[in-house]
């Protein structure tokens, strides 16, 4: 005789996990777990000058947790390591909203942006640029819109600084995730 046992008594179904793709210096693309966040919080800079090097705490609903180390601000091949509170902020706020992408994200598609992509480190803008009075919101598509800067405060924007150089360079691939 067969008996078949409900191992899921409350036909609980748990979803797949989802995870975001960070590129490392290494070269490597190392997925990040982002099912579950319950907090992401800079954490508490290791070193400083030229040795800094910054942490971003990610703490899950089950009390786990998974810390992004950036590498040395003054590394070879270290361009620009989100060091500042404003820039902090805004790279915690670009994982949120990949966390959302993948929220939205079909159950079978777990990794963000995809399998052999890793995250190009954009964000959407602090705040949008309110149009002056009596303009429109929508700006027209053309070679020169009268609103321009209404519609560029609504666009998605790579997170940039000036790090170790005088111009403006993407963040730098982080050193480690643990």
């Amino acid at each position: 005789m067969l008996t078949i046992v409900n191992l899921n008594p409350l036909n609980i179904y748990k979803m797949a996990d989802k995870f975001l793709n960070i590129a490392l210096s290494s070269g490597i693309v190392s997925p990040l777990k982002i099912s579950d966040v319950a907090t992401i919080v800079a954490g508490a800079d290791v070193g400083a000058g030229a040795t800094l090097q910054v942490q971003f705490v990610i703490t899950y609903g089950n009390g786990g947790t998974a810390t992004l180390l950036s590498q040395e601000l003054g590394a070879a091949d270290a361009v620009f390591i989100p060091s500042t509170a404003a820039q902090k902020t805004a790279f915690i706020r670009g994982i949120w909203e990949q966390i959302i992408d993948g929220v939205a994200t079909p159950w079978n598609l777990p990794v963000l942006p995809s399998p052999s992509e890793s995250w190009d480190m954009t964000t959407s803008p602090a705040a949008s640029v309110v149009p002056a009075a009596g303009e429109r919101s929508y700006v027209g598509q053309n070679d020169t819109p009268s609103g321009s800067a209404s519609f560029a405060g609504k666009q998605s924007i790579a997170l940039l600084g000036d790090g170790s150089t005088t111009a403006d360079q993407a963040v730098s691939p982080f050193l480690s995730i643990a």
